[in-house]
Formats: structure tokens, sequence, C-alpha cells
């Protein structure tokens, strides 16, 4: 009986066992090989804690530490990144989530938010250690509901700071937050003294697309882990470092312009009202309109839900205006982000009705259809700068006092490593600088029988400059060295300035052929469409065909704009389903035909024309579609007019 007895506590015993086992074993989860892990968050590891010490006393998962938690509020290491074209202006803050600090990343816009994390500053000598990165994603919405969000960590590592990416996701409540990773592959590496960096973007919201109002997130406890999963500390107290380029103002779609002079600033008012405005020195004023030109382009830095556009008013007897709006209703030039319009002479001379509005003009103001904020308000003059394709970079990181040329490049026949043949006709050479004074180009030729030996191009103003661009035509290569045949002499390129200055990059490509487009309309169900190489997105259908499309949007003088990512070429493909159509199933402007920066495709109205074989493609239109030779995803597309 004893015996039995005995044999019966044993088998309990080892039951109980069991069941602890297989609750340990439930608890653990694989990371999941898109790079989110389904691991359990650390508050949640905290409170499974709690619950089995009342079972067995014995954590089930191990207390996570942390590279950065918050809890000393400090987020100077952290930046908003807004250069592309679907950025959202985030605000960030640091809040209380999930039982302790986080970073909040506030939506203001609806648009993709995009948070940069230095890791470069963060991590210090101990950078090229990190083989992964870790952190706690949670979100929120406004009506207090859960709604599946995701979105991308992306990593820039090395000297080039080469984009990858992981995807996260935050799908279900109870796993709100997630714990998301990013995984450094071979070739991935974070290297010192090139400001790697990672940004988190979510551009997935479930909420938004069933109109509960955009998520705001939430990022804590990061993790900075070696090859064995160790935390690498991290400073906290450092402040973001930005890459070059990182802060570039989004001028896409603006005239490039040069010479800007503030004519007033700190301006405001509500939905159709005028801000203060500036008078003209006749009115006793401060503003001299002789500096307006016919290149002159006003540039509105401005913040408003709203439209843009000018007011001139004349008080002067016999004036052809009095009381004018100038580029409204959706006329003036903006960027994708809303936060600049320009306004043209041209369209100043066509609002005014005269070309000589200048003799009249006593009052400039700004006016929007919602309320409205402008910072600043300039005029320069249009500076040539040309969006480029197919760039060649040449060389980099280059400098020299005033009038003294660079390092520069020798050509491949004297041991250099440029090759001189990928000057070719029709090529823009572009630098970008940073100096007070002009920029241009040096030539030398050591060959005897050279029609040149040391020859400036382009200097004294005469290159196309913007203050930080400077563009070099072909033919003024060949206007400057004598010779069509300029590149079977050249020795030796290099860079020079009438002030001390520092060079970036020198690359040569080809004018890109895309112009600014106004009174544009946004077709929102492009954005975020994406297919791989050579296969269409999911597109617009036509109203007729039961979608939400109407083709009557497409009028002669129209351009598609797309705002895209990809490494390969962008075009459209247009199908009709309809009898006797002159055309079923077509790409557009495919083969690099559309203008093309490699971030922005332009196709017109006349390629719609001449790819369908009618000029009245849109009555048979029953789906538009995008496409590109390789992966590709679409941030923005809109129907626009040209602006001159």
């Amino acid at each position: 009986m004893k015996a039995k007895k005995l044999f019966a506590l044993l088998l309990c015993a080892i039951m109980v066992l069991s069941l602890v086992g297989c609750k340990k074993a439930d608890d653990t989860k694989e990371a999941d090989s898109s790079g989110v892990s389904d691991e359990v968050t650390e508050k949640d590891d905290k409170k499974d804690v709690v619950e089995d010490d009342k079972k067995d006393a014995e954590p089930v998962v191990e207390v996570k530490e942390a590279s950065i938690d918050f809890e000393d509020g400090l987020y100077g290491f952290v930046a908003i990144y807004t250069a592309p074209a679907n950025a959202d202006a985030a605000e960030l803050s640091i809040a209380d989530f999930n039982g302790s600090k986080a970073l909040k990343v506030t939506n203001m816009t609806g648009k993709v938010p995009y948070v940069a994390i230095d890791i470069a500053s963060l991590a210090g000598d101990k950078i090229a250690d990190i083989k992964s990165i870790t952190m706690d994603i949670g979100t929120e919405h406004p009506d207090g509901k859960f709604y599946a969000t995701s979105g991308k960590i992306f990593a820039y590592s090395g000297e080039k700071r080469t984009e990858t990416n992981d995807t996260w996701s935050v799908y279900i409540a109870k796993r709100n937050p997630n714990t998301a990773r990013a995984i450094l592959d071979a070739g991935e590496e974070f290297v010192p003294g090139y400001q790697n960096m990672i940004i988190v973007a979510l551009d997935t919201d479930n909420g938004a697309a069933e109109g509960a109002g955009n998520a705001n997130f939430y990022i804590d406890n990061i993790r900075l882990l070696d090859a064995s999963d160790n935390v690498i500390k991290a400073d906290s107290t450092v402040a973001f470092v930005e890459p070059p380029g990182f802060s570039d103002v989004d001028r896409t779609n603006l005239i490039p312009v040069k010479n800007e002079v503030e004519i007033w600033s700190n301006d405001g008012g509500a939905a159709w009202a005028q801000g203060n405005g500036i008078t003209t020195i006749a009115q006793g004023g401060s503003f001299d309109p002789a500096l307006i030109t016919e290149d002159s382009v006003f540039t509105i830095y401005y913040q408003s839900e709203g439209d843009m556009w000018m007011v001139l008013q004349s008080w002067v007897d016999g004036a052809p205006f009095s009381w004018q709006r100038v580029a409204d209703q959706g006329a003036s030039i903006k960027n994708p982000s809303g936060t600049i319009a320009q306004i043209t002479y041209d369209q100043l001379v066509q609002y005014c009705n005269t070309d000589d509005f200048v003799t009249y003009l006593s009052m400039l103001q700004c006016e929007s259809d919602q309320d409205w904020s402008v910072s600043s308000v300039t005029l320069g003059q249009r500076s040539g700068i040309v969006d480029l394709k197919n760039e060649v970079v040449i060389w980099t990181d280059d400098s020299g006092d005033a009038w003294a040329q660079g390092t520069g490049m020798t050509t491949l026949k004297n041991g250099g490593t440029f090759d001189p043949a990928l000057i070719q006709p029709g090529c823009v050479i572009n630098i970008e600088y940073k100096s007070e004074g002009n920029m241009w180009l040096v030539l030398q030729s050591w060959d005897g029988a050279a029609p040149f030996s040391w020859q400036r191009v382009a200097d004294q103003g005469a290159s196309r400059i913007d203050g930080s661009v400077c563009q070099i035509t072909y033919d003024q290569l060949v206007e400057y060295c004598g010779t069509e045949d300029f590149v079977t002499y050249l020795d030796m390129i290099q860079c020079e300035s009438d002030q001390p200055w520092e060079v970036y990059k020198v690359s040569i490509g080809y004018p890109a052929g895309l112009v600014p487009v106004a009174k544009e309309v946004e077709i929102p169900e492009f954005a975020g469409d994406s297919a791989d190489a050579w296969a269409q997105g999911t597109g617009v259908q036509t109203i007729s065909e039961g979608g939400t499309f109407d083709p009557a949007l497409i009028q002669p003088g129209c351009i598609f704009t797309i705002d895209y990512k990809s490494d390969g070429m962008m075009w459209v493909v247009m199908q009709s389903w309809k009898d006797g159509a002159p055309y079923a199933w077509q790409r557009v402007a495919d083969q690099g035909v559309a203008a093309d920066n490699g971030s922005r495709a332009q196709v017109t109205y006349d390629q719609l024309v001449e790819y369908c074989g009618t000029d009245d493609f849109v009555s048979t239109l029953s789906q538009l579609q995008c496409e590109s030779d390789q992966a590709w995803e679409v941030f923005r597309f809109t129907i626009g007019y040209p602006v001159n």
C-alpha cells in the first residue's frame, strides 16, 4: 500500500512538472522571417512573470534590458524625415504608454510619418558591433478602438548609407505594443564615421482606411544587439546628426530659383482673408517693385490645409487692375507637401492683364481658402537648374580656397579613374557644393597639340547656379574649350570658386524633362499602390466600369505626375474593355520615354494620344495602372497642367 501511494505521488509530481514545461514551451515564439518579432513585448513579459510567480515562483520570460527606454525624457537623437513626397510633418514628444515613458509620434496630416534615429551617435565606437535592432511599437487611434497597423524599419548602412528594410506590424490588440526587429545581414553592416541610422515608418493604417482617424504610434525599449544578442549601451544625451541632404526642403515640383530675397515674413489670416502683406515704396512702404523682372518667381513658405495665392492691389488712377487674385483656384505651383507655393512673372502678367503691372503696383498680400500662416515670402530668379536622370557620380568630397582648384579627377589615360567617354552630347555636369561664391569647372589637357591646356568653363557666373547646386552643359564645355573633340584631349577635370568652397558630389546626367505643374487633382487610389517588376498595380477603374475614376479629368494639355520609388523606369498602362476601341492593353511612355528623374515621372496628354492611337482614348478607357521594369511603389499620382 505504501509503495502504491508513493508511486501515485511520484506520478502526480511528474504530471505537474510536465504541465509547467508545456507552459514554458507555449510562451516561446519564433521571430517572423519578415523581420517582425512575434515575441511578447517587455510589458507583457512582466505581466506573465507576475502571474507565474503565483503558481511556481519562477519567471517564464526574463525581463529585457534596453539601450534606450525614454525614462529620462531625452529624444534629441530622433528627427522627423520629411524629404519624401508622402512624408507627414509629424510631431515628437514623450508620453506615458502601457505603463512607462515612450516616444510618441503624432500624425499631423494623414501622410506617412518617417522617424529617423541616429544610431551612429547613440552607439559611438560600438556601432560596428550592432547586428540587429529591436524596439517595442504600439499604436492608438482617436476613437480609442484598435486597428491593425504596419510599416517598415529602414536601415542606412555602410559608407554609402545603403538602404535596406524590415517590416513591422501591430496586428492584434493583445500584442499592442509588439516587438519589431531589424536585422543587419551580411553586407548591411553599420560602419563608424558615416552617420548610419534607421528610419521607422508607419505606412499602412487600417483605422484611417475605415474612417477612424490617423494612428499615432509609440516607440519604446530600443535595443541595439550584438551577434550574441547582448544589449549594447547607448548614450541618450547625444543630438541627432543629419546626414548630407537629410533636411532638404521638399522642393519637388518647384522652379529652382537663385538670389532669393525675403520680401516679408510672419503673416497670417483666416480663410478668404488677406494678411498684412507689404506696400510699395510709392505708397510709403518698403517694397521696391522694380525688383520684379521677367525671370522673377515669388516663393511663399506657408502652413494651411487649403490653397495659397497672392492678391495684388493698385491704388493708382487708370490702372488695369485694382484688387486682383493671382494664381488662385489651384493655379499656383506647390510642392507635394503643401508647404511652399510659387507664382511666376508670367502669371502676374496674365492675372493683372498687363505686362506693366509693376508701374501700378501698390500692395502685395497672401490669401488662402483655409486658415493660413506664412513664415516667409521671397523673390528670386529662375536659376535654370534642371532635374537629371541616369546620373553617374564622378567624384566626391573635394574642397579648396578661393581661386584654388581641388583634387578633381584625372582620366584613365593618365592613370586616373575617370573615363571621359561618359561626357556625351546633351549631358550636364552637376556639382553639389557649399560656397559663398560662384562655382565652375577647370579642364586641363597636357597634350601639346590640344586646342586648350588650362581652361575655366562657365566661370564669372555663366554656370547655372542656385547657391547649392551648379550645372554646366555639354555645349558650354564645347564653347569654352574651343572644340567639339575636347573629350579626346581631356586629362584632368577640377572644381573652382572665387570663395572658399566644398564639393559634396560631382556627377554627369541628362535632363529628365520634368516640368512644374499646377491645378493638380490627386487620384488617391494610387497612393500606396505597388507591384513587382513588369507587374501592374491595382490602379483605378473608370466610373463606366463600376470604379471611382472619372476619365473626364484627362483633358488636352494635362500631365500625369507620378511620385514613386523604384530602381527602374515608370510608366502607365491603359486598358479598354469596350468593343471597337483602338487599343485594349497599352503601355504608354515605357522604355524611358516618360520624363523621369528616378523618383518622379511624367506622362503627357500627347503621349497618351500617341500610344493609344486615338485622341478619343478617354471615351473608351476602362482601367489606368502604373508599371515599372523593377519592383515599385507609388506615393502620389496627380493630373495637372504645366506652368511656364
